[in-house]
């Protein structure tokens, strides 16, 4: 029968329970103590690397799910039920998070990859006239120019329109459902232009203050 992360936690409750440690007010005593309880917290930590290995082994978009249920299971377990364990909890509690951050790195890198790979591919195919690779989104052309798109959007995420997001994120979106006169976008060319709007005196393009009425009126229509 097939481990679940349930199974493995449990066998790691067990091996912890049965590891002996010294209470800290004796630990000065002998240093053999200080020796055991050092012992221990190896032993603790080779146990939990099998439950670091079972989720690291299973597919990359399962494994965020798998480690906040670790952190729960930590939290709520009572085997460590001494000082020396205690203190050894909160540092297994640092290295799930610290492995939750790098599987977030990981996955928001996997998907940025994959959007400009799928992008370059069309504008590879759009050169060559196979056509065969066609964008996931349909984008809408804007008649105006990038800045004012990128203006735009600045505008209504600040004005609660859109939901905020990284500027990353939102020059990839930008880059993924707009044409700016029928001409695809480039994630770097929006970032230099959002840059170089605000060296301007004014900090915005041409035409932008008709942009700031439309949203402004929009926002009277529904406050």
């Amino acid at each position: 029968m097939t481990k679940t992360l349930k199974d493995y936690f449990k066998e790691f409750e067990e091996k912890v329970v049965g590891i002996k440690t010294i209470s800290k007010g004796l630990e000065g005593v002998k240093i053999g103590f200080r020796l055991q309880n050092d012992s221990a917290r190896l032993s603790i930590s080779n146990n939990f690397s099998l439950i670091q290995r079972f989720i690291k082994a299973q597919h990359l978009e399962n494994q965020r799910d798998l480690w906040l249920k670790t952190i729960d299971l930590l939290n709520a377990s009572k085997a460590f039920n001494d000082e020396v364990k205690e203190e050894r909890r909160e540092e297994l509690l640092l290295d799930c998070f610290a492995e939750l951050e790098k599987l977030n790195n990981t996955l928001h890198t996997q998907k940025t990859t994959t959007v400009e790979g799928n992008a370059e591919k069309f504008e590879e195919s759009k050169k060559k006239g196979t056509g065969k690779v066609k964008p996931s989104v349909k984008p809408f052309n804007w008649l105006g120019t990038q800045t004012q798109l990128v203006y735009l959007i600045e505008q209504l995420i600040e004005h609660k329109f859109l939901s905020p997001i990284s500027q990353t994120e939102k020059h990839r979106l930008t880059a993924q459902h707009f044409t700016v006169e029928g001409k695809s976008l480039n994630t770097k060319n929006l970032a230099k232009t959002r840059y170089n709007r605000f060296d301007t005196k004014k900090g915005k393009p041409k035409r932008g203050e008709e942009i700031e009425q439309i949203i402004s009126a929009v926002k009277k229509q529904n406050p």
